[in-house]
């Protein structure tokens, strides 16, 4: 019994070596910093309203429950202020993850999280300007017009010529 020779081997075929990552553009760089100052400057200012705020909170809650004809007590509108606030923390936690989540996969070459960042900084551009013209005191102006240049210079940067280049040549890349 003989033993049966080598098995024969495919041939070699003209395969195309790996293509490397596409280079991201300085401008995708620039939204994506933009993007964060604006997140981070948000997360601030959240903050801010819960603890300067506290007070304004708890006077809605009593008025609240005086409108409604409801008996209450003081520990009543404490629970009430603190399953609130607590309703708001967790739904800021959530959004700003959110919108970190895109944030990156905008820097990531994402053409998804492009236009969803396009779309929410519009909504965000819109509500900003309509917060302008309702007024509101020094401060408050002056983080909204911020705002306001740091969501229009991001939705800029992420269309311009060589970012669109990029996510076009991320969605080519395997």
């Amino acid at each position: 019994m003989s033993t049966p020779g080598p098995y024969p081997s495919y041939p070699d075929g003209p395969f195309e070596p790996p293509r490397a990552a596409p280079n991201r553009p300085p401008s995708v760089d620039r939204s994506f910093q933009l993007w964060l100052a604006n997140g981070v400057l948000g997360l601030i200012g959240f903050i801010l309203v819960l603890t300067v705020g506290k007070d304004t909170f708890r006077d809605e809650v009593v008025k609240t429950l005086r409108e409604g004809g409801t008996a209450y007590t003081d520990a009543d509108i404490d629970a009430a202020l603190t399953i609130g606030l607590a309703f708001a923390g967790i739904v800021a936690a959530i959004f700003f993850g959110l919108y970190l989540l895109f944030a990156f996969k905008m820097r990531a070459g994402r053409n998804w999280a492009r236009v969803v960042l396009a779309v929410l900084g519009g909504l965000a551009l819109l509500l900003n300007i309509i917060g302008l013209a309702g007024g509101g005191n020094m401060i408050e102006t002056i983080v909204t017009i911020v705002q306001i240049a740091l969501i229009g210079g991001a939705v800029y940067y992420m269309f311009t010529k060589e970012s669109a280049e990029y996510f076009d040549a991320v969605k080519r890349h395997p």
